[in-house]
């Protein structure tokens, strides 16, 4: 069927409008704060086929679909029903990147034929397993990670099924939470379907699933375009998570080969360690996810998040591999190794073009948990956080502060929230001085989030980057490196693994250090105003502003002594060392 070009963005333009409504219910209707304040979740449209072609919310939600729905088409087939809805969260049959990950699948249909499907994934806060907050430190398999639902029907035209919502009920630590989010989730999937059906009043069914061609088609053209103009070449990049807080004293290594002919490329994982016995490996959703956004920002950020790019690209990723792990491996602590994998993709696709490099995000990235058995309202809940870091500096900007790269949400929970709801106090959050990457563009500072606990709680921190840290590139220096330490300056301060859990009690205190972004560019070539206004800002300290940037403040900090600066950087040039690209002896690097 051919579609006028004006019909075609009008259609482009009512689906964003759709999806974007489904993501604003979600996180308005939602209960849990890892939804409503931080945003962990996400809307999506698909095909009937299970093809995704629109999506909003967290970039990392949106390719995994397609094998979400995949999964309920073959389970469920020709025997769905208008008014079903689905659930599904095992990342071993789905698309979830990790247990916790509850996928909710509307089929939508027009005059009885189905015409698409309506998803939406949302963090819950518990689903039982070892600790609150599921996913722990001490998984080795993932039947301690919480309960798996393998894709049910929920929900009917006559309502709720009750049997399903019971089960999830006594297997959660937080059941009005998570609950609550469900029905979220439910509404904002049958609001889209609601209005993919007025859609298709408007406009004809016809045109409507000429429109679904026509946008993922677009999005893998657009694609092949951008790869065009990149020469052909191998590149290839790698990098180490601390260890799978099991063996603690191995790192395990993650690899890509990036091959790039023409209009097609492929990313290669097979020289990657074998999966481990810790809860750091990640599924092929994960691994490709990765690499696809990465992909994307790289070439051109506005093509959009559907099928077309995913058709368009190729995967080596050999089963049994970290990042393609095999049942029943832990896998709840995704979050450091697929910022990781991330961060090795770009760093691999830099050498195509230099001048699109980006140096990468602070290497932290994790969660952490508390579960108290009562809250501030009486009643058990888990407080569960995201820990952030900061993005890498670019080609033209600073990178920013407190945001998860491959994430691209600003993840801390309101302290009034935190307060509130739980027996905590949050005694600081603020940033850390020369946590930064150095650079002409600096990375995002890192930032000190510390909490004192007013009632006994269980702790689970799941993170990474406590040793091997992010780096520079272009003549940038890496970031401050992230840590966690219970009770510091006094007799029982305890320095935690990134992997670890410890019961607490009341006026212990927990102080996270969460990691900046690389630098980008020589530090001497920064803006000398601009490392004052740093200086003034608390992020750059006087003593880095002269060493690391060459710059010469005078005593008050109120203006920079050019000349001397001048001077100083022609004397630094001359004997300046080769820059920090990697702060640990497990290097990054491409080859």
């Amino acid at each position: 069927m051919s579609i006028d070009p004006i019909t075609l963005e009008v259609m482009r333009s009512r689906l964003d409008e759709i999806v974007t409504t489904m993501e604003r219910l979600l996180f308005h209707s939602g209960y849990s704060p890892i939804l409503r304040e931080s945003y962990d979740g996400s809307a999506c449209i698909l095909d009937s086929s299970g093809r995704v072609i629109v999506g909003s919310g967290m970039p990392i939600h949106i390719f995994p679909y397609y094998y979400t729905v995949q999964a309920i088409l073959q389970r469920h087939g020709d025997r769905m029903h208008p008014g079903d809805v689905f659930l599904l969260n095992d990342p071993y049959v789905g698309g979830s990147l990790h247990v916790p990950d509850m996928a909710v699948v509307t089929p939508v249909y027009y005059q009885s034929q189905l015409i698409a499907f309506c998803a939406s994934i949302a963090h819950k806060p518990d689903l039982g397993g070892l600790v609150p907050g599921s996913s722990g430190a001490g998984a080795r398999e993932i039947f301690h990670e919480g309960i798996l639902v393998p894709g049910v029907r929920y929900w009917t035209n006559d309502g709720v099924n009750p049997d399903v919502e019971e089960i999830l009920r006594q297997n959660s630590r937080a059941p009005k939470e998570v609950l609550g989010d469900l029905r979220a989730q439910v509404g904002c999937t049958r609001v889209g379907g609601r209005r993919l059906v007025e859609l298709c009043d408007e406009y004809g069914i016809e045109t409507i699933l000429g429109s679904f061609d026509f946008l993922i088609e677009r999005a893998g053209r657009l694609l092949k375009m951008e790869l065009a103009k990149l020469p052909d070449a191998e590149q290839e990049a790698e990098g180490f998570l601390d260890s799978d807080g099991v063996d603690l004293d191995r790192p395990v290594r993650f690899h890509v080969l990036v091959s790039k002919r023409g209009e097609e490329i492929q990313f290669d994982y097979s020289r990657s360690d074998p999966q481990v016995k810790g809860p750091v490996n990640l599924r092929p959703q994960c691994s490709e996810t990765a690499a696809l956004l990465a992909l994307l920002g790289y070439l051109d950020p506005t093509i959009p998040i559907n099928d077309g790019p995913r058709r368009a690209v190729c995967f080596v990723n050999p089963p049994g591999l970290v990042t393609s792990a095999q049942h029943p491996a832990p896998i709840n602590n995704y979050f450091p190794t697929i910022c990781l994998l991330y961060a090795c993709v770009q760093l691999a696709l830099s050498k195509f073009d230099p001048g699109r490099a980006v140096a990468p995000a602070g290497l932290g990235v994790g969660a952490c948990s508390l579960g108290y058995e009562r809250s501030r309202r009486g009643v058990r809940a888990v407080q569960y956080e995201l820990t952030t870091s900061s993005l890498g500096g670019t080609t033209v900007a600073d990178g920013a502060f407190g945001t998860i790269a491959i994430y691209h949400i600003t993840a801390s929970q309101p302290i009034e929230i935190l307060e509130t709801e739980y027996p905590v106090q949050v005694t600081r959050f603020e940033p850390v001085v020369d946590s930064a990457g150095a650079g002409k563009h600096r990375g995002g500072s890192g930032c000190v989030r510390e909490y004192r606990l007013l009632a006994d709680a269980k702790f689970t921190l799941r993170m990474g980057g406590f040793q091997q840290g992010a780096w520079g590139v272009a003549g940038g220096s890496g970031p401050a490196r992230a840590s966690c330490t219970l009770n510091p300056g006094t007799e029982r301060e305890e320095r935690l693994p990134p992997l670890a859990t410890r019961d607490l009690v009341p006026e212990d205190v927990v102080h996270l250090r969460l990691p900046g972004g690389g630098g980008y560019g020589s530090p001497i070539e920064r803006d000398p105003h601009a490392v004052l206004e740093d200086v003034r800002n608390g992020i750059v300290s006087l003593a880095a502003a002269r060493d690391v940037y060459g710059v010469v403040l005078d005593p008050t900090e109120r203006n920079v002594d050019l000349v001397a600066t001048d001077e100083l950087r022609q004397a630094m040039g001359r004997s300046a060392p080769a820059p920090r690209r990697f702060p640990t002896a497990h290097a990054s690097r491409v080859t």
